[in-house]
């Protein structure tokens, strides 16, 4: 919370490995007229934003984007899933534009499968005692792997803490590369 210049973090005391096994809405970036030295006095025509949802096993992607797509209904908005044009603006007095991209339901590998202790034991010799979390706060396409294989999928990032991915000076740490080659060295040779 001191590196990040956070006075308080969502789910206060609970751990980060105990956060991201829980499903969260996260509004990710929103955008209307302008602000700063570009701002002027108008009523901006529109508004957007940027959500995700970090699913959890069990959660049906489906049928999150639908209860999300329900509740922007419930306040009152007509939904379409494209472009509205005049004569759906003109008809509705708030209109929402929806559009869904990605949505691949979660999974997660039992970490007390003997592969996993097996990747645990080798990742451990290679490089020490490791950070475990039983799934990450990102997605992956893994059940694209999973579902048609029937398989498990173990992740083994190599990432910095403080990478900032994805954002504009998303970086890694030159010794975490060479780290991380030498872990996945040891991993093709188990």
């Amino acid at each position: 919370m001191r590196e990040f210049w956070l006075g308080s973090t969502e789910g206060s005391a609970a751990k980060l490995n105990e956060l991201v096994t829980l499903p969260a809405l996260n509004v990710r970036g929103m955008a209307s007229s302008r602000t700063g030295n570009q701002a002027s006095n108008v009523i901006p025509a529109s508004a957007t934003a940027s959500l995700d949802i970090r699913l959890v096993p069990g959660m049906d992607a489906r049928q999150t984007t639908s209860r999300v797509v329900e509740h922007i209904r419930k306040q009152g908005f007509f939904v379409v899933d494209q472009e509205p044009d005049a004569d759906v603006r003109r008809s509705h007095p708030k209109v929402a534009l929806v559009v869904v991209r990605g949505g691949e339901n979660a999974v997660r590998t039992p970490m007390d499968l003997p592969i996993a202790q097996e990747v645990i034991r080798v990742v451990e010799s290679a490089r020490g005692q490791t950070v475990k979390l039983p799934n990450m706060g990102g997605s992956l396409p893994l059940t694209s792997i999973v579902r048609p294989l029937g398989t498990h999928v173990i992740v083994v990032p190599i990432a910095n803490h403080d990478d900032n991915q994805h954002s504009s000076n998303e970086n890694l740490r030159l010794q975490n590369l060479w780290d991380g080659i030498e872990l996945m060295a040891a991993l093709l040779t188990m």
